[in-house]
This record gives structure tokens, sequence and C-alpha cells, in this order.
């Protein structure tokens, strides 16, 4: 990340307050990845259910922790861990439910932040899953070098259409802080 941008981005964890900037920024990259890939009614069908800030609001309130990347105060990404949904997931698994991060952003730096905010929130559980579109090549790209392996296949319901996910594990250390 430039000196002059890393100066202008917090990364700050999330309250249910925040939802609805969480929320924004789940739709615009939502959008701007799968537009095109997914047909439009899916997509924003998926965005109205499970990108709602009201859906949001309350994993956080449930127990899901949430990282807020901020530039200037404008939401611009954000990484979000939940109890585990995953079939493959055991007992002391955890989820990274998302990592999202605006395309213009990419290659910043930004989203290792997040990720590394995430990771010390994930501390005391045994691995951390995640799920990712088979073919979003850049993300499966992004998780292997952070030391994530496939570790199954899902079928991911988007809006009533179902596509297929990669399931990553990543082990780690149960006695960080």
């Amino acid at each position: 990340m430039s000196e002059a941008l890393s100066q202008r981005v917090v990364v700050r964890e999330a309250s249910a307050t925040d939802a609805g900037r969480l929320s924004l920024v789940s739709d615009a990259t939502f959008l701007e990845t799968f537009a095109g890939m997914i047909s439009g009614d899916a997509l924003v069908a998926h965005c109205k259910k499970r990108h709602a800030p009201g859906y949001l609001g309350q994993l956080l309130d449930g127990g899901a922790r949430a990282w807020l990347a901020e530039l200037d105060e404008a939401p611009i990404g954000y990484a979000l861990l939940t109890a585990p949904e995953l079939d493959e997931a055991l007992e002391g698994d955890i989820e990274l439910k998302k990592i999202y991060l605006l395309s213009r952003f990419h290659g910043s730096g930004i989203a290792a932040h997040l990720f590394d905010a995430a990771l010390a929130g994930a501390a005391g559980h045994a691995r951390l899953l995640l799920g990712v579109k088979d073919d979003n090549h850049r993300a499966i790209g992004f998780y292997t070098k952070q030391g994530f392996r496939q570790i199954g296949t899902r079928r991911f319901d988007v809006g009533g259409t179902l596509y297929d996910d990669v399931v990553l594990a990543r082990a780690l250390d149960r006695t960080d802080p």
C-alpha cells in the first residue's frame, strides 16, 4: 500500500451499527465481481437477502465479528468471521464468510490488512474455513498464498441459482492470543 494511501485507510472492528456501511460494500463488490457472470435477478435477490443491513446487523449482534476498511471514512472493504456453516467444518473451526474490497483497491495491500485482522480475530480456533466461487481465480490465488488448501466443494445458492464453490481451510495456531 502506498504511504499516502496507508495514512488514509483505517481498518477497525465493526459493530452492528456499521451494518449499513458493510451492506454498501457488499452490494458494490458483489455486483462488480459477478455482473455478467451470474444472472441479474439472482444477483439482486442475493444482495437483498444476504447483504441487507438488517441481516448483517443480526449476524454481528449474534456473535459474528467484522473488520471494516475505510478511506477518508468511506467504507471500501470488510472481512466477516462467523460460526461455520460449511459441511466440512469440525469442532473448533471458524468461517471467513466474506472478505470484500472494492476492485480499485485490489493490489493495494488493504485486503491483506483485512485478512490479518480476521486472522487475529480467529485466534484460538483450530482452522479457518471459507468458500469461494470455483472460477474466482484471483481470490483463490490470494487465499492459496495465505496458506489455504482445498478440502472440498459445495453448491452455493445465489438468488435461487446454484453455483460451484471450492471450500478452503487453513490450520490455525490455537495458542495465539
